[in-house]
């Protein structure tokens, strides 16, 4: 009709928005609904109130497990990254053929299943196994590293040793060589070079992979309970004794809780830490 103003039109959602939201929504279905359900059984269970916060706290087996579990993920996300960083490197540098065949090598580990790699590392580690055999001529006998600390983590070490790897080696691609041969045209060495420029490039990566082994290893629970022993259980281990042998939903709730509030304080102190002249490493 005259005067009337024009009704806009109804646009329909744009096809990136729901492509958008998709992810979004199946993540809160997975991880946000299960954190909260968590989060509420450690405060219900059996009886509302922090009794189960309390029990953990006072308990000292939970402060050592909780100890043993950032003592080994600290020691995993160092050797992956120390490991990782060379193979990445060389990744990087050669063509692009060669670096999709040694990918692929890399990303064999992942079509078999955890369970399985942990049971391998016990026949490697065990009694006369391949691994002590190679170390007797500097320990003097075959005895096993099985059910040590050490066991452990060489297993967790081969376990996570490709995440860093293809992390590191995706930035990596992206350094352009030029800044590294403009400073060897001023006058720095391979190494000073290497140091001083390449090196600060790539730091985010590495410490970004590094938190990442660090944050899965303190929630792994198969090859720790598989090739740890007694004295080196992790938290998980416990957690899972909590709901397998005592039934104790509520007490698993809070070590749970307890483990998440320990990533995310450890990872935000990280972060912190290593902020360097404005660029954030994870």
């Amino acid at each position: 009709m005259p005067g009337e103003r024009p009704r806009p039109f109804l646009r329909r959602p744009r096809f990136a928005t729901v492509a958008l939201a998709l992810p979004v929504a199946f993540m809160v279905l997975v991880y946000a609904y299960p954190v909260g359900a968590m989060l509420l059984k450690s405060v219900t269970e059996p009886e509302f109130g922090f009794g189960n916060f309390g029990r953990a706290v006072s308990d000292a087996t939970t402060w050592h497990a909780l100890a043993v579990t950032v003592r080994m993920s600290a020691e995993v996300a160092v050797l992956t990254v120390l490991l990782g960083f060379p193979v990445a490197y060389v990744l990087a540098r050669v063509t692009a053929r060669v670096a999709r065949i040694l990918s692929v090598l890399v990303v064999i580990p992942f079509w078999t299943s955890v369970l399985v790699r942990s049971f391998a590392w016990i026949v490697l580690l065990g009694d006369n196994g391949v691994v002590p055999r190679l170390l007797s001529p500097f320990t003097g006998d075959t005895a096993g590293l099985l059910y040590s600390e050490a066991a452990v983590v060489i297993a967790l070490t081969h376990i996570l040793l490709p995440f860093p790897i293809l992390i590191i080696k995706g930035t990596l691609d992206q350094i352009d060589d030029s800044l590294v041969r403009a400073a060897r045209t001023l006058g720095a060495g391979p190494v000073r070079a290497f140091l001083r420029v390449y090196l600060p490039l790539a730091f985010p990566a590495i410490v970004s992979s590094g938190m990442l082994v660090f944050v899965i290893g303190l929630g792994f629970y198969v090859t720790p309970a598989l090739v740890g022993g007694p004295k080196e259980s992790t938290i998980a281990v416990v957690i899972a004794q909590s709901v397998q042998v005592t039934f104790d939903w509520g007490l698993a709730a809070a070590l749970a809780t307890m483990l998440l509030v320990v990533a995310v304080a450890l990872t935000l102190i990280v972060r912190r830490l290593t902020k360097v002249k404005g660029l954030v490493s994870l």
